[in-house]
């Protein structure tokens, strides 16, 4: 679906596993994916780069209240520093130049995450890329949920 914005310059890496289903609108969990691999995109910018677009249960991992499956976007772009990052998900927030972005891609994924009971976190460092790491609760028992995707 993405592939063809997406510049020839720029691979797409799928590490998709099978997961339990989630209670998500479909609609809004593609927003996500796609406010993620296009700012993925505008931060590798004419360069060769890399997005890693991800998918794995956590059963049973590190969640204590229930089992989530994991959303992973990671790039090969210019990455942030500490203080870009402690302020990406702010309502208008942008590092871009007045008139190419609006600031609210990053607070509109956090919001469709979190009103999904889910979470986000973000990694990255100049020059070495960043990654989104996005926690979304399984629906209902993993065995039921692995049986009916089977």
């Amino acid at each position: 679906m993405l592939r063809p914005t997406i510049p020839a310059t720029v691979q797409i890496n799928e590490e998709i596993e099978d997961v339990p289903l989630i209670l998500a609108d479909p609609s809004q969990i593609q927003q996500v994916v796609v406010n993620l691999v296009t700012n993925a995109v505008q931060a590798i910018g004419d360069r060769m780069g890399t997005i890693t677009v991800g998918l794995s249960a956590t059963i049973g991992s590190r969640f204590p209240t229930g089992n989530f499956i994991r959303l992973r976007i990671v790039d090969t772009g210019c990455g942030m520093d500490a203080e870009t990052k402690n302020r990406i998900f702010e309502p208008f927030f942008t590092t871009k130049t007045v008139g190419e972005g609006t600031g609210l891609g990053l607070s509109v994924v956090h919001g469709i995450v979190t009103n999904h009971g889910g979470s986000i976190e973000v990694a990255s460092k100049p020059g070495k890329g960043t990654e989104f790491t996005i926690f979304l609760p399984v629906l209902g028992p993993v065995a039921s949920s692995v049986e009916a995707a089977a």
